[in-house]
């Protein structure tokens, strides 16, 4: 595996890090506050590739070739540092599109392509619960899902089925809740909602493109934990100097830092085998998100830590950022408990 970026990769990140370090990082806590994005960012998404990444150049979009999930890793990572909310609406088009790509009829590609491309946001639903009921291309049941208050399209994955919904009559309801505010929740009650069945999709290799960007998105979230609380404790003076120089809190710092370097290389390695066919890219993408979610939720707590009490109040980032870190233990659902049932089953 080279670890090498290549031209294109390189630029890519020095953008997205930089975008995400000026703009995305600045309007965190009041896209936070407001429950919603700032008004600005469709512009500068738009300008970036963002949202239309996976939409074939000749349908309006910028995908030409192959789609690069490590390359996509890498992008996750940067935004993650800057806020999981915006980093998910910016995220969510992928798996939709690709999917359509893959499996979608001509009028199906027509009109999901053509929603992306004007602008549009599509989103992901797993039924990891097994609560939908799936009868033909009908859907029934209750989903939630980030961007599902704005998008076009919502992609069901339940069981071994796929449908693309468009959103067209269904009966939405916006919510916010603790953790990525800005990422335009919603519940949606589905009464045999009728879609387009994606003949021939593959719900593991799309939850496996889930995954990968989740855990990406995640080790950056813990990055960027560790930093703002390395920041602060240099500042906070107690016993006569910076926080910073005792031992324990040097100690809770690096370990955070040395389970998302692992989480990060192990998400990296789950992207590079996807883009490689690997027959164990499914079970890596899996492994490198549960770690991912292992690593925020710790390092966001150890961050809380780090501030003391100031870390509970909402004038300091880490306590919005060990909300945000629920979503990734949350969202896509149980593998390990999915791993321990499925080993059970084969005793």
């Amino acid at each position: 595996m080279d670890f090498r970026l290549d031209d294109d990769q390189q630029l890519i990140v020095e953008t997205v890090r930089k975008f995400s370090d000026r703009d995305v990082r600045a309007w965190a806590a009041d896209a936070d506050r407001a429950g919603a994005p700032p008004e600005r960012l469709a512009q500068l998404a738009g300008d970036l590739g963002f949202l239309v990444d996976a939409v074939p150049t000749d349908a309006g979009g910028m995908l030409e070739g192959a789609y690069s999930h490590t390359t996509r890793a890498l992008r996750g990572y940067e935004l993650g540092r800057g806020c999981a909310g915006i980093a998910a609406l910016l995220e969510c088009n992928v798996e939709p599109a690709l999917a359509v790509g893959a499996w979608g009829s001509a009028a199906t590609k027509q009109a999901l392509f053509a929603s992306l491309a004007g602008g549009g946001f599509a989103t992901l639903y797993h039924d990891s619960r097994g609560t939908l009921t799936v009868d033909g291309d009908r859907v029934t049941g209750k989903i939630i899902a980030p961007a599902l208050a704005v998008a076009s399209h919502v992609l069901i994955a339940a069981g071994e089925k796929l449908v693309l919904l468009a959103t067209d009559g269904m009966r939405r309801d916006a919510i916010t809740p603790s953790g990525w505010r800005a990422a335009r929740w919603a519940t949606a009650a589905l009464d045999g909602h009728r879609g387009t069945v994606l003949e021939g999709g593959s719900v593991e290799k799309v939850l496996s493109w889930a995954r990968v960007s989740l855990a990406s998105r995640a080790v950056g979230v813990a990055v960027a934990a560790m930093e703002h609380a390395e920041r602060y404790a240099k500042e906070r003076v107690q016993f006569g100097q910076p926080i910073g120089n005792f031992e324990a809190l040097i100690r809770l710092r690096d370990d955070a830092l040395t389970t998302a370097a692992a989480a990060r290389l192990l998400a990296l390695h789950g992207a590079w085998m996807i883009d490689h066919d690997h027959r164990d890219a499914a079970d890596t993408a899996s492994r490198a998100r549960v770690i991912a979610g292992d690593c925020v939720a710790r390092a966001t707590i150890d961050a809380v830590q780090i501030f003391g009490g100031y870390g509970f109040v909402n004038d300091y980032p880490v306590e919005k950022l060990m909300r945000d870190a629920r979503a990734f233990e949350a969202l896509l659902g149980d593998e390990r408990l999915g791993r321990v049932l499925s080993a059970k089953g084969a005793q």
